[in-house]
Order: structure tokens, then C-alpha cells, then sequence
């Protein structure tokens, strides 16, 4: 399974502020940090906020910090929401038209939607807190450690 660049950055976003658990990150600096645009970055953490992961706040001094702690972000939970539509195939996307000759007699889709749902099962056991063992290199790493 290919994850999109939206999830991948929303991964990105919610590792940086779990590195720094205390503090408030602008999304102009985290855009400047992974060398991202600003204005996609801005549209990843929206959702991110509306999806209740962060809490954003504008103005002087404003950017994102984690809703909840990192342990209780589950990376699985981040992709779903992130890849609503992911669907390996035309086939498995809600909502999607399916035009494949084949779709009536599949036997493929089933196997694909359990790889899926495996895929998806695993990631819920781990958290973003997970995904950043060393809060002190990710700081260093984004150039957040000052």
C-alpha cells in the first residue's frame, strides 16, 4: 500500500510535535524544517485539528501542539482518516464506479481488502510516540532543540 503525500506529512507533523511535547510549532517554521510547501503543510494540519490530532492556534506565537499525548495517537487511526478514499483498488473505494468486466466473478478484491485490513490492524497497535523513540534527535533533526 502506497500512502499519499498528504499522510505522509501528517505522519511528519505529528512526530515533530511529539519530539516537543510542551510547545507550540508554527506551521511556517515545520514547513521550513522538512523543506515543504507552506501552504500544503497548512491544509495537513487543519486536518489534523478538525480530525481533533492537534490543537491549532492562530496569530502571534500561534502553530500546532498535540491534542493528546503521542501514545494515545494511533498511527493507524492518523491513515484511515488521512486516506479515507485509499482503497488498493477501483473496486475496494467507497463510493467509487466500478468499470472492471471482471468485478462480478473477483476473487482478488477479497484478498486485497483482508491485506488491507491487515495493514491497518498492525498500525493501530502503534502510536506516534512510537514512531519517535528519540524525542532529542527528532528536535535536533528539525532544528527544534533551542
Amino acid at each position: 500500500m502506497q500512502v499519499s503525500s498528504f499522510s505522509d506529512y501528517a505522519l511528519r507533523i505529528l512526530m515533530s510535535l511529539a519530539s516537543v511535547p510542551d510547545r507550540t510549532l508554527s506551521v511556517r517554521s515545520l514547513a521550513e524544517r522538512h523543506g515543504l510547501s507552506f501552504d500544503h503543510l497548512a491544509k495537513v494540519g487543519q486536518f489534523l485539528a478538525r480530525e481533533g490530532f492537534v490543537e491549532a492556534t492562530r496569530g502571534r506565537g500561534g502553530g500546532l501542539r498535540l491534542a493528546r499525548p503521542a501514545d494515545e495517537i494511533m498511527i493507524g487511526d492518523v491513515l484511515r482518516r488521512s486516506e479515507a478514499c485509499s482503497g488498493l483498488v477501483e473496486c475496494l473505494r467507497p463510493g467509487a464506479e466500478v468499470r472492471c468486466v471482471l468485478a462480478p466473478v473477483c476473487g482478488l478484491s477479497p484478498i486485497l481488502a483482508e491485506a488491507e485490513e491487515a495493514f491497518f490492524a498492525r498500525l493501530d497497535r502503534r502510536s506516534i510516540a512510537d514512531a519517535v523513540p528519540q524525542p532529542a534527535q527528532v528536535r535536533a533533526a528539525i532544528g527544534a532543540d533551542g
